[in-house]
């Protein structure tokens, strides 16, 4: 029950929180958590922070190349054309709340959404609900956005397969 409670003091502080200017405080300016100094915020950053670490291990890097973007090139490509490795560009992703997303009000189970190719991931409060319940899923979970952001498309692979493969991968 208490771990129901903190979860929905969580999605509320979410819910309630602003939406954040590009300026980021001195927390975010380590990584692209957008959404203000928060417990949502925490916890969230806690997830990035997480899957930045399972993608310095070279057997979870290797996602990027068992992923492919829309023609056909490996992930791993994109990171170099960057001159970033996956942790750094992990941390390079911008994640704004999403609460009142189309996409996140439509469907309460969806964590996160983004388009393949786009630096900016939207955040549902579910997964907020997830960092506090199973925290090595949200960080599958980020790390399934970051494959998106360097245009790993979907359908297929499926969102399925897609999470799949990073927990495969990147278990601890």
């Amino acid at each position: 029950m208490q771990q129901f409670t903190v979860a929905l003091v969580a999605v509320a502080t979410l819910a309630a929180s602003p939406s954040r200017a590009a300026e980021p405080t001195s927390l975010e300016a380590l990584d692209g958590v957008r959404l203000g100094e928060s417990f949502g915020a925490s916890m969230l950053r806690r997830a990035v922070r997480g899957a930045a670490g399972r993608l310095a291990d070279s057997s979870c890097a290797a996602v990027l190349d068992e992923f492919r973007d829309e023609e056909g090139r490996p992930l791993r490509e994109r990171l170099r054309a960057l001159s970033l490795d996956a942790p750094e560009y992990a941390l390079q992703v911008l994640f704004y709340d999403g609460a009142n997303d189309p996409p996140c009000r439509r469907n309460h189970r969806l964590q996160a959404h983004t388009m393949p190719g786009s630096r900016v991931v939207r955040i549902c409060p579910s997964l907020l609900t997830l960092a506090l319940t199973d925290p090595d899923r949200a960080e599958a979970v980020v790390i399934h956005e970051v494959l998106h952001t360097l245009g790993l498309g979907e359908n297929p692979p499926s969102e399925r397969e897609i999470t799949a493969g990073v927990l495969r991968r990147c278990r601890r």
